[in-house]
C-alpha cells in the first residue's frame, strides 16, 4: 500500500534529482560522452596507423575533425538529442567501413547490436529514430556477418597479429563503457518518472478525496470510508456535528474570519478523535465522524471532549475575542447495517440537540 511514509520517500529522491539536474549538468553528459568519442577515435586513428590500415586511417582523421565540431556545438544547440543520432550515424559508418577493412574478429561489427538498445535507452522526443536505428542496424549486421565470416573478403589482413586482439579487447571495453554510461542514466531517470508518477496519483486521489479548505475528508472519501467500517466493525459510532450559530459568525466577522473557523474547528476535531476514527466535512459547517469498535457510551465521550474542545477555543478578529460552539448528534451501528439509515439517524439527533439547547451531544431519538 502507497502510504504517506512511501511518498515521502519518494518526494525526497524527486527533489534531490530536480535539485541536482540543471542544464550545465545536461551539457556536461553531453559533452563527456562526446569527449569519450572524441578519445575513442584518436586511440583508433594512432593504432589503424600503426597496423598499416590506411583507409581507416584517413577515416578516422575525419571522425576526429567531426567530434571537434561536435563539441563545441553541445554548448549551442539546444537539442542535443540531434547531436546524439549524429555520433550514431558517424559510428555505425565507422563500424561498417572498419568491418570492410580488418574483417570481423576484431568486433567493430559489435557497435551496430550495441547501438540499438541505446536509441531506446535514452531520452528521446523522436519516437520513429530508435526503429530507424533497429531496421538499419540488423540487416547490415547480418550482411557483414555473412560476407565478412570469410577474412579473405577483407581489405586488410590483421589476422594473427597483434592489432586484431589489441582492436577487439577495446571495442569490447569501448561498447560496454556506453552502454554502462546510458544504463546508469536511464535507471535514474526511469526512478524518477516512477516517483513522479506514483506521487501525482496520490496527489490526484488525495484531491478527490479531501475538502480543500479544512483539509479533512470530503463526503466522497467519507462515504466510503462508512461502507468500509460497516462491513469490517461488529459495532461502531456515527457522529454529526454542526457549529452552532455560524451563520453569525459569517455576517458579524466576515466570511474569511468563518473560513478560519472552520479549519481550527477541523484541526481540533481531527486532533480529538482516536487513531482508529475517520473525520470528514459533510457540508456548509456540518463534520461527521466515524468510530470504529465502540459502543454508544465510548462516543459520547469521545463526542462530549470534542465539544469541549472546541469550545475552549478563542478567535481574535480586528480586537474582538470570540468563540463558538457545536451540537453533535451520534448513534450506534453494528456490522451490516445500512449507513443511510444511520446518517440519518444522526442527523436527526443532532437537530434535536439544535432544538433542545445546543452545545451538547445528543444520543437518544
Amino acid at each position: 500500500m502507497y502510504n504517506e511514509e512511501k511518498y515521502n520517500r519518494d518526494l525526497k529522491f524527486v527533489s534531490k534529482i530536480d535539485k541536482t539536474v540543471s542544464p550545465r549538468l545536461e551539457f556536461l553528459l553531453y559533452f563527456c560522452a562526446f569527449i569519450a568519442c572524441l578519445v575513442a577515435h584518436i586511440c583508433y586513428l594512432l593504432l589503424f596507423a600503426l597496423a598499416g590500415v590506411k583507409v581507416m586511417v584517413v577515416f578516422n582523421i575525419f571522425s576526429v575533425a567531426f567530434y571537434g565540431i561536435l563539441i563545441p556545438l553541445t554548448k549551442k544547440v539546444k537539442d542535443k538529442i540531434i547531436l546524439v543520432y549524429a555520433t550514431i550515424a558517424e559510428i555505425i559508418l565507422h563500424a561498417v567501413v572498419a568491418t570492410m577493412c580488418v574483417g570481423l574478429l576484431s568486433n567493430f561489427a559489435m557497435f551496430l547490436l550495441m547501438l540499438i538498445p541505446l536509441a531506446f535507452l535514452m531520452p528521446n522526443t523522436y519516437k520513429q529514430a530508435p526503429f530507424i536505428v533497429l531496421f538499419l542496424n540488423v540487416p547490415l549486421y547480418g550482411i557483414l556477418n555473412f560476407y565478412y565470416s570469410n577474412s579473405a573478403h577483407a581489405l586488410y589482413d590483421i589476422g594473427g597479429t597483434s592489432y586484431q586482439m589489441i582492436f577487439y579487447i577495446i571495442n569490447i571495453i569501448v561498447g560496454s563503457f556506453v552502454l554502462i554510461y546510458i544504463s546508469i542514466i536511464f535507471t535514474i531517470m526511469n526512478s524518477y518518472n516512477e516517483c513522479k508518477l506514483r506521487m501525482q496519483t496520490k496527489q490526484l486521489k488525495d484531491m478527490a478525496s479531501t475538502d480543500p479548505l479544512t483539509k479533512l475528508n470530503n463526503r466522497r472519501a467519507m462515504n466510503l470510508k462508512l461502507a468500509e467500517v460497516s462491513i469490517s466493525s461488529e459495532k461502531y459510532v456515527i457522529g454529526i456535528g454542526d457549529i452552532d450559530n455560524f451563520k453569525h459568525v459569517n455576517d458579524t466577522y466576515g466570511h474569511d474570519m468563518g473560513d478560519v473557523v472552520l479549519k481550527d474547528v477541523a484541526r481540533t476535531i481531527e486532533e480529538t478523535l482516536p487513531d482508529s476514527a475517520t473525520a470528514g466535512r459533510w457540508g456548509g459547517e456540518e463534520f461527521l465522524f466515524v468510530v470504529p469498535d465502540i459502543g454508544i457510551d465510548a462516543g459520547k465521550d469521545i463526542a462530549d471532549k470534542i465539544l469541549k474542545n472546541i469550545s475552549d477555543m478563542v478567535f481574535e478578529h480586528e480586537g474582538r475575542s470570540f468563540s463558538v460552539t457545536m451540537t453533535i448528534g451520534i448513534c450506534e451501528g453494528v456490522k451490516d447495517t445500512s449507513i443511510d439509515n444511520m446518517i440519518t439517524r444522526a442527523d436527526a439527533r443532532l437537530y434535536k440537540g439544535k432544538n433542545s439547547g445546543k452545545n451538547h451531544t445528543e444520543f437518544t431519538d
